[in-house]
């Protein structure tokens, strides 16, 4: 049940961010609350919260480097994934979200659909790498120190 809470949170994040560029703070909270709640069944608090705390830090390093480049309702949304996802499957949704929304980025300006200043909602690309990282992540990960070690 609560995975179902976590999938439409972010299909609903998705659609209010591609449309306009909005990432709802009640909704943010609702996934939140759902996922405090996974946790503290799945007897998971622990990683939940270090998860939640790096994500926060690493968002708001890029908050403020970007000066604004990156908007507020990523940056709340990011630990709260963190909560749902822990540290690793954390990082992994970060990274995922930073390549594929480069990837989309690069393909905009090259295709001449967008310009340099352009910007680009990234709650999409967070939702999608999310749901990646919850469902795939252990393999994704196991592939990655497999492939590399």
């Amino acid at each position: 049940m609560l995975s179902i809470i976590f999938i439409f949170c972010l299909l609903y994040h998705t659609y209010t961010d591609m449309k306009s560029m909005l990432l709802y703070d009640k909704v943010t909270l609702l996934l939140a609350a759902a996922g405090v709640v996974r946790a503290f069944f799945e007897h998971q608090l622990l990683e939940a919260l270090c998860g939640a705390g790096v994500l926060l830090v690493i968002m708001l390093l890029l908050y403020f480097a970007s000066r604004g480049g990156m908007g507020e309702g990523d940056v709340k949304l990011a630990p709260v994934l963190g909560i749902w996802l822990g540290l690793e499957q954390g990082l992994l949704c970060l990274l995922l979200a930073f390549v594929s929304g480069g990837v989309v980025g690069a393909l905009l300006l090259l295709c001449k659909r967008g310009k340099l200043k352009q910007a680009i909602p990234f709650g999409p690309f967070l939702c999608a790498a999310a749901v990646a990282a919850y469902f795939c992540g252990k393999e994704i990960i196991t592939w990655y120190w497999r492939m590399f070690l």
